[in-house]
């Protein structure tokens, strides 16, 4: 009888240690989550700022038309990544609601859309930075 309790304490505490783990688990994901949206409304908004300082502070020297029109895509891409990013964050949030209230699926649903749009965002990203890049080899090559 003795053995027998000892070993249930022992699988008592097991499973104690694994639900634990796995709800660390979840906290990390959600928190790197978190952050990866911050990233993603940081960098993108940082280079609209950038460009958008850059082309006010040109414009009164004589910014060059074709600078200013290479960079018009570029900056609607860095736009729209942030837009990806907040977009991201309501999903992320509505995730969270339906998890909270037991309906999983409709988590998971939101959890991928948020993801996609992550993802979406980080494309941009990089998509304005290639713009960007051409758009400035272009106007300066020597």
């Amino acid at each position: 009888l003795e053995l027998q309790k000892l070993a249930h304490q022992r699988t008592l505490a097991h499973y104690d240690a694994q639900t634990k783990h796995s709800i660390e688990m979840f906290k990390s994901v959600i928190e790197s989550g978190r952050e990866a949206l911050n990233a993603l409304v940081l960098v993108n908004g940082g280079a609209v700022v950038a460009l958008l300082g850059f082309m006010g502070a040109t414009i009164s020297k004589g910014l060059p038309q074709g600078l200013g029109a290479n960079l018009t895509l570029p900056l609607l891409e860095f736009g729209i990544g942030v837009l990806m990013g907040a977009l991201g964050f309501g999903a992320r949030y509505f995730s969270q609601v339906f998890y909270s209230s037991e309906k999983n699926k409709l988590g998971i649903g939101f959890t991928a859309l948020a993801v996609g749009f992550a993802v979406a965002g980080y494309a941009l990203f990089g998509r304005g930075m290639y713009g960007a890049f051409c758009a400035f080899t272009a106007q300066f090559a020597l």
